[in-house]
């Protein structure tokens, strides 16, 4: 009936995925050690509060920024 007996169907599709995922999980490895290390925290919160002011800065109305800026509207 069957080419091959159902056990080495399973056998060999278990090794199949168990190569996959030690594959995958080199692959995460390797990807985890060559990311940069986060930044220290101090300059990560200098970092956020500037991106932080220039969003408010951005959010102004444009007749704010000429006032700021020196220049007449």
């Amino acid at each position: 009936m069957h080419a091959f007996p159902p056990a080495e169907i399973h056998t060999q599709s278990h090794a199949a995925r168990t190569a996959e995922l030690a594959a995958e999980a080199a692959a995460w490895h390797l990807a985890r050690e060559a990311a940069p290390l986060p930044p220290a925290p101090a300059l990560r919160n200098r970092v956020g509060e500037a991106l932080v002011a220039a969003g408010m800065h951005l959010m102004q109305p444009a007749h704010i920024h000429a006032r700021l800026g020196g220049h007449t509207a």
